[in-house]
């Protein structure tokens, strides 16, 4: 006889953003935040517990704040890019310029 069976945990709301948006290096995990009329900042995060496609952000994200969900591998590029050739300030939070990238609200 099999059965299925729904729990349902509750807990204190969390800030929580798609996974796919967060670039994890191991040891830093980064997202990139929209500061309007095509500039993103690379913010370093850090991640909590993964379910259901989503990753939960203990610090480094505040509510309300817009982030790339698609795409953001080629701004973790250009902005490696562009700190390598010293464009960046040498990775200061001077944002990373890139146009057309798909950005969402997170929950």
């Amino acid at each position: 006889m099999f059965v299925d069976v729904d729990f349902r945990v509750t807990g204190a709301p969390r800030l929580t953003v798609p996974a796919e948006a967060v670039l994890d290096a191991g040891r830093t995990q980064t997202v990139f935040v929209d500061r309007g009329e095509g500039f993103f900042e690379p913010r370093t995060v850090e991640a909590g517990e993964r379910a259901g496609g989503r990753v939960a952000i203990l610090s480094g994200l505040k509510p309300g704040e817009r982030i790339v969900t698609s795409g953001n591998f080629l701004l973790d590029s250009e902005s490696k890019l562009k700190s390598a050739t010293g464009g960046m300030g040498g990775g200061s939070e001077q944002p990373a310029e890139a146009g057309g990238h798909q950005h969402h609200n997170h929950d």
